[in-house]
């Protein structure tokens, strides 16, 4: 009978015969899959499926050619909604629900309801969030496209946001002439956070 390798000699068999290698994940798609994880765990993904999928007599998203970030903006502003509209009963008809009874025998949010634009200053008008901008700031639209459009500040208001679902602040732009919508109007209006400063002059 032989007599068995020395332990020594096994690690020196191991270092010549390594094992197979796992191949290692790149940073960034470690990071996609938990992104995307993140967003089946909430029902972000069932409520942007929903949203892609929706039709009734007031709107069909396939008439409307509804883009991702179109229905990522929706979905944002749904959720502002919710948050905004929440309530103890709510609340507590949930937990209820969460500790006593199946997650697939909720009772739907059907008599949840986007808030109607406020008619009334706030009361705490004009104490209220500093404008970011001011008269003669040269600002241009935030866009995720190569061209934009870009002007001069030459006025604000103070107005509901319904995308935001509370006030915020307006701007009056004055075009420049070069910029892309010039050819058919002179000034535009926009959200504040739709705007950035204008650092250099953009390609024509």
């Amino acid at each position: 009978m032989s007599n068995p390798p020395h332990p020594s000699q096994q690690r020196d068999d191991r270092k010549l015969h390594p094992g197979p290698r796992v191949p290692a994940i790149p940073t960034f798609e470690l990071y996609q899959a938990g992104y995307q994880q993140a967003l089946k765990d909430f029902a972000i993904t069932d409520l942007l499926h929903c949203l892609n999928a929706y039709s009734d007599a007031s709107f069909d998203a396939s008439w409307t050619a509804l883009t991702t970030h179109e229905a990522e903006t929706l979905a944002a502003v749904l959720i502002q909604a919710l948050c905004k509209n929440l309530n103890g009963s709510l609340l507590a008809n949930y937990l209820n629900a969460i500790r006593h009874l199946p997650l697939d025998t909720f009772t739907p949010l059907t008599k949840l309801h986007l808030p109607t634009p406020a008619s009334e200053l706030p009361i705490t008008f004009p104490n209220v969030e500093i404008p970011r901008f001011l008269y003669g700031d040269r600002l241009c639209w935030k866009t995720q496209h190569d061209t934009t459009d870009w002007g001069m500040v030459i006025g604000r208001f103070y107005s509901f946001a319904p995308h935001r679902c509370h006030w915020h602040w307006c701007y009056l732009i004055w075009l420049d002439p070069d910029s892309p919508s010039a050819a058919w109007v002179k000034a535009d209006i926009a959200w504040e956070d739709d705007l950035e400063p204008l650092e250099t002059e953009p390609a024509l």
